[in-house]
């Protein structure tokens, strides 16, 4: 299960050594059709040392748009505290092609 992350949590570890190795932030809210669609457990079984966070939108609403995203599903990957790039997709495939990329 993928940890719940608000935005103090967020901006925490981005300030210390939470930060260090690489990190994917998963935006989505429990009413998001596209984001049922996505086979997390694959996603997640792609890279092994990728340390996944959750962002509910509900519940945190500022970190989604802090992250320069508009839509969810959507996935902010982060490696040593630096952003490496920002994703929006319900499609399984193209998430793990992603995670490839930047992992």
């Amino acid at each position: 299960m993928i940890p719940l992350l608000s935005q103090e949590q967020f901006e925490g570890f981005l300030k210390t050594d939470g930060a260090k190795g690489a990190i994917v932030v998963y935006f989505t809210a429990p009413w998001c059709g596209a984001c049922k669609r996505l086979d997390l457990d694959a996603i997640e079984k792609v890279n092994s040392d990728v340390v996944w966070y959750k962002c509910d939108i509900d519940l945190n609403k500022y970190t989604l748009g802090y992250c320069g995203l508009t839509k969810i599903p959507s996935f902010a990957f982060i490696k040593d505290g630096k952003f490496l790039g920002k994703f929006t997709s319900s499609d399984t495939d193209m998430v793990i092609d992603m995670l490839n990329e930047f992992f």
